[in-house]
């Protein structure tokens, strides 16, 4: 004689439902570990490509001091001595270093400047130029970008060396 219940259905045991629960959740965690780590990278790749472009722009500065020096009949280095500067694109020529500069500022067209007389934002970059005398033709310029990313310091620096080729 068979027994058969009439209440049988078939179904998953708990056993079953919590091992699939388990198995999903491990998943679920590193997808939101991948999440989170690719959210970090685009936030240091923003700051980089930013970092190298007001870089450029500090060493592009100085060039265009140079050349101006040289337009108006000028010594090539004229406005350029060796020490450490802050220049934004509205200077003439760079002005002397101190560690009250601060931050650059952002306006709301998202040009980056020094000066903090006017209005704008506090970007969280830092530029300081560098000039040192290599020869009588030639001269070293370093532009070092700083700043601070999730409470990590960061740094960017580009060098080049600009000639008396005139």
């Amino acid at each position: 004689m068979s027994l058969i219940r009439k209440n049988s259905k078939p179904g998953f045991t708990l056993i079953e439902i919590i091992t699939v629960l388990f198995v999903l959740s491990l998943g679920l965690i590193g997808v939101m570990a991948l999440i989170v780590q690719n959210i970090a990278s685009q936030s240091l790749n923003k700051n980089n490509l930013i970092a190298y472009q007001l870089a450029q722009e500090g060493v592009e500065l100085i060039r265009k001091t140079r050349d101006s020096d040289w337009r108006q009949g000028l010594d090539w280095r004229t406005n350029l001595a060796d020490g450490v500067y802050y220049m934004d694109y509205r200077d003439s020529a760079p002005h002397s270093w101190s560690s009250s500069i601060g931050n650059l500022r952002q306006s709301e067209a998202g040009l980056y400047y020094n000066d903090l007389s006017q209005s704008g934002t506090d970007s969280r970059f830092s530029r300081a130029i560098t000039l040192a005398t290599k020869d009588a033709d030639s001269f070293y310029v370093a532009a070092r970008l700083t700043w601070f990313d999730h409470s990590r310091p960061f740094n960017y620096e580009l060098e080049t060396i600009l000639y008396n080729w005139r």
